[in-house]
């Protein structure tokens, strides 16, 4: 009992800090606070951050950290909001929106997203995705024959070299589970069959990822020939001539989306359309893709050779390659149990 005193004080000392900074940014037009990634920081200030300040004269600053844990933040501060813009993966995005965080977009504020990729724009009104990432599988290329073509190999014994699989917490993880449920069952939203399936081979997987740079690693030292993941974990590898492949499934072709949400209440609103017109530009979008890997959904964005390289056509246009993605209400209402099921019946 002793050992959680310490960290129960340090997160309420946390949403304390939170609540104080809360109540000095009342109508503040002058700072944007945008929640991101832990990783890429300064490569997204130098292609997003600091031009954005440049054209509009507003200061942004950084919170860092999971997806999780900076839905947690928002939560505490619920009703003193300190951030205005959230850049979160889309699964994530649809639980802000059923706990109230996120407000709607107004597209006059917004033009370009009516440029963008259809499926990029949510239907309800909320922030688009301005990036997406394709789930296949990651191969060492100097252990396996032939790059596969579905996700059989994962259920083949004689397969060498062994896999690894990602935890349920990570982007990738539900996603696999609705694509095994796709491939091997009776559609994407076949939850049941995806465990099922994942059920019979957790046990043989030597180990179970949890964030892009231990996949990376895993396979980069060949302690795995194979693993599922999405396809900018692999970008990296590939550009720095490691025998790393990623595979397109025939079937079971599912992707996950980053996306710009508006928190309900932010300080600065404004500025937060702003953020969000100027993360959709072309120009915009081609630097992220550029320097962070990640690809596009403006259709006039430039995708780059390393991309298509590594996913092929679907890296410039996901539906027409067959990606869709997951059901995010279905990940979103089931998140609890799929975590016990998870442990229960696959990592176990």
């Amino acid at each position: 009992m002793r050992r959680g005193l310490p960290a129960a004080a340090g997160a309420l000392a946390a949403a304390l800090a939170l609540t104080s900074c809360a109540a000095t940014r009342e109508n503040d037009t002058d700072t944007l606070v945008v929640s991101t990634f832990a990783f890429a920081t300064e490569e997204f200030m130098q292609v997003v951050g600091e031009p954005f300040e440049e054209r509009t004269g507003i200061e942004v600053v950084l919170d860092t950290g999971t997806n999780s844990g900076r839905l947690t933040k928002l939560r505490i501060n619920k009703d003193r909001p300190d951030t205005d813009v959230v850049l979160i993966s889309d699964y994530y995005a649809e639980i802000g929106r059923e706990m109230e965080l996120f407000d709607t977009v107004d597209p006059a504020a917004v033009p370009a997203m009516a440029d963008i990729q259809p499926w990029a724009v949510d239907p309800d009104g909320y922030g688009p995705a301005y990036t997406f990432q394709l789930l296949g599988l990651m191969y060492r290329t100097d252990m396996v024959e032939e790059p596969p073509t579905s996700w059989d190999p994962l259920w083949d014994p004689e397969h060498p070299g062994g896999f690894a699989l990602p935890d349920i917490s990570v982007s990738a993880g539900p996603m696999f589970v609705l694509a095994a449920g796709e491939a091997y069952g009776s559609g994407p939203t076949d939850a049941d069959t995806g465990f099922e399936r994942l059920s019979r081979i957790g046990p043989d997987a030597l180990q179970f990822y949890t964030g892009s740079t231990e996949l990376t690693s895993l396979l980069e030292r060949g302690e795995v020939a194979m693993a599922p993941g999405l396809d900018n974990f692999a970008m990296s590898s590939v550009e720095a001539g490691q025998p790393i492949g990623f595979a397109v499934p025939e079937e079971g072709r599912v992707m996950t989306a980053n996306t710009a949400q508006i928190v309900a209440g932010a300080p600065n609103k404004d500025g937060a359309e702003q953020f969000i017109q100027f993360l959709l530009e072309p120009e915009v979008q081609s630097e992220i893709a550029e320097v962070i890997y990640d690809k596009p959904v403006h259709p006039d964005a430039e995708v780059t050779d390393l991309m298509t390289e590594v996913a092929g056509p679907a890296a410039e246009d996901p539906a027409a390659g067959g990606y869709h993605q997951g059901d995010l209400a279905l990940i979103a209402e089931q998140r609890s149990a799929w975590l016990d099921r998870y442990i229960e019946e696959v990592a176990r």
